[in-house]
């Protein structure tokens, strides 16, 4: 084989391998913008149909809170006055956010 030759056998395996690293470079970069697109897409759908998960969560959480107030009212139908004020105030106490003032140096 002479050097001439063996120029052109190197010259064609690496211009193999460019294509090659090329082709899976591209392979790559499609299933990674059709795997983000797809996804994209299935969020964008479920929320523009109303279906988002966390409004969800917390119309839920309303329900719950509002069905155990409801039952804890029946249950007190005919509270005495002072014990209506004491529950009053603790039921108050535990529905209002607590408060918390930081300031900045």
């Amino acid at each position: 084989m002479t050097p001439d030759q063996a120029q052109r056998i190197a010259r064609r395996r690496k211009a193999a391998l460019r294509e090659r690293a090329r082709h899976i470079r591209v392979i790559v970069a499609s299933l990674s913008a059709t795997f983000f697109v797809t996804a994209f897409l299935v969020v964008y759908v479920q929320l523009a149909s109303g279906h988002d998960p966390a409004l969800l969560a917390t119309e839920r959480h309303a329900t719950s809170e509002l069905a155990s107030r409801s039952t804890e009212l029946e249950g007190n139908e005919n509270p005495s006055p002072s014990k209506s004020s004491s529950s009053s105030s603790e039921a108050s106490s535990a529905e209002e956010p607590t408060t918390l003032t930081t300031s900045q140096s």
